[in-house]
């Protein structure tokens, strides 16, 4: 069975509106096991966890962004503070809980960008990248360097549903990475938290396949390529 596309919210919808949206779908699709996928994309913005919120200075920090030009959002996945903007292209994976291998989720996340990826030429492997925000095992790397960021939601199985898990990435296309990286590390510096992170520790699809012509141009094609690598082929199982 392969992924039902879901419709892209309205270019009005806000960061918050569309990650609230998810949890609905990720609500349902507990109860009806049907797997989908969703394309989305996010004005400037920075995006924390729940435990992001908790920092000492927490609101003060959002004030301070908002005026800079970086209002901030918050998702219900794991991982730090990550930024967004019309360069970033976010690929959400909403699955019933078939099996308890976290691997398995971010497997199914990272093939159809690797897949993307070799298409343009690049070999992308799955590593750490020290000094990237929200770092871990299953970004997507180039060169050493961050392209893809991922995180997962998992809803427990209950009384009357199976359970379902939300699978997050977000594939760097276009745009300032190192001014996103930067912001990221202002969100911590001002909410009172430890974290920092570096620049030059990501790239973009733009910079590695030195693209000349119109970044959003280039985010469309991507955004239909992977439409058609989620929705032609059946999905894996664990």
């Amino acid at each position: 069975m392969p992924y039902r596309l879901l419709s892209p919210l309205p270019d009005t919808a806000s960061p918050a509106q569309i990650l609230a949206q998810e949890q609905r779908w990720l609500r349902d699709c507990a109860h009806d096991g049907q797997p989908r996928t969703h394309l989305w994309q996010a004005p400037q913005c920075l995006i924390v966890t729940r435990k992001d919120t908790r920092q000492p200075h927490y609101e003060a920090a959002c004030k301070q962004l908002a005026d800079e030009g970086w209002p901030v959002h918050v998702r219900d996945s794991g991982g730090t503070a990550v930024p967004h903007g019309a360069g970033i292209l976010n690929l959400s994976l909403i699955l019933p809980r078939t099996t308890t291998d976290l691997a398995h989720y971010y497997r199914l996340l990272g093939a159809p960008l690797l897949t993307l990826l070799a298409e343009y030429g690049l070999a992308g492997s799955y590593d750490f990248v020290p000094g990237s925000f929200c770092d871990g095992q299953y970004n997507l790397v180039i060169g050493g360097r961050k392209i893809t960021g991922t995180a997962q939601r998992w809803l427990a199985p209950g009384q009357d549903h199976q359970g379902a898990v939300l699978a997050q990435a977000m594939l760097l296309v276009a745009g300032d990475v190192d001014e996103g990286t930067r912001m990221a590390s202002r969100f911590y510096e001002l909410a009172g938290g430890e974290l920092r992170f570096l620049p030059g520790t990501s790239t973009t699809l733009t910079q590695q396949i030195h693209w000349q012509g119109s970044e959003e141009a280039l985010v469309e094609r991507v955004r239909g390529r992977l439409a058609r690598l989620l929705t032609e082929s059946p999905i894996p199982s664990p």
